[in-house]
């Protein structure tokens, strides 16, 4: 679905009457925002492999991810991992940024200054590598007016929603009357059903990723005598 065809959706779920295009984008991402919030979706992980890190970095050294514009949050025990390209890899694993001196000389850990935007790994790198950052992304605004797909990570069957959402707001906090008292309850209902369907849909793609998991171990596969593995 693109931009203006979810603007004509919510006119259509507005009875044919349009919404000021500032206030109709405001309530998309508003929208989206409460969406893209309310659990870890699959779609919205990636890696980011731009930062690299050297021998002579200390705990001091600050690695900026500024220039990682759709970063949400770090997701896994261990968000980062340290590859030399070849078969080295070592992991590290977050810890709080007010606890930064006390972990300074613990290797495989590392902080991240909120307000700064930086990283602080600790202790001395056990090699120079590529850092791969697995984080949760959160997508681009929605202005409504575009002509090409939007809230592409999510499959166009579900981007709906959003106007449901959106005249969800408008109809309840701006432009209530007699008639939407009696339209909302239906309209939530088909809201929330949309709703459920997509967190099945997300719910499917989490469960593959453990289903072989051995939470044993780390690095073997399969362990001998795991249970999980395969069912």
């Amino acid at each position: 679905m693109i931009g203006t065809e979810l603007t004509t959706f919510i006119t259509g779920l507005n009875g044919g009457a349009t919404i000021d295009p500032t206030l109709l984008a405001v309530l998309i991402n508003t929208a989206k925002t409460i969406i893209e919030e309310e659990r870890p979706w699959m779609v919205l992980r990636k890696t980011n492999t731009s930062l690299s890190l050297s021998t002579s970095d200390t705990w001091q050294t600050a690695k900026s991810i500024s220039g990682i514009t759709d970063f949400a949050n770090f997701y896994g025990e261990f968000p980062i991992r340290l590859f030399d390209g070849t078969n080295q890899i070592q992991y590290y694993k977050q810890i709080p940024f007010d606890r930064r001196l006390e972990y300074k000389d613990v290797s495989n850990t590392f902080c991240y200054d909120e307000n700064a935007g930086n990283l602080y790994f600790n202790g001395v790198a056990p090699f120079s590598g590529t850092a791969y950052l697995n984080y949760s992304a959160f997508t681009s605004d929605i202005t409504g007016t575009e002509s090409t797909a939007i809230w592409s990570p999510f499959q166009s069957r579900f981007v709906p929603l959003l106007g449901y959402y959106a005249i969800g707001i408008h109809k309840g906090a701006i432009d209530y009357d007699d008639v939407v008292k009696q339209m909302l309850p239906e309209n939530r209902a088909v809201m929330m059903s949309l709703k459920n369907a997509l967190e099945t849909w997300d719910a499917k793609r989490q469960q593959t990723i453990i289903e072989g998991n051995d939470p044993e171990s780390l690095h073997d596969y399969p362990r001998s005598g795991a249970i999980n593995i395969y069912g």
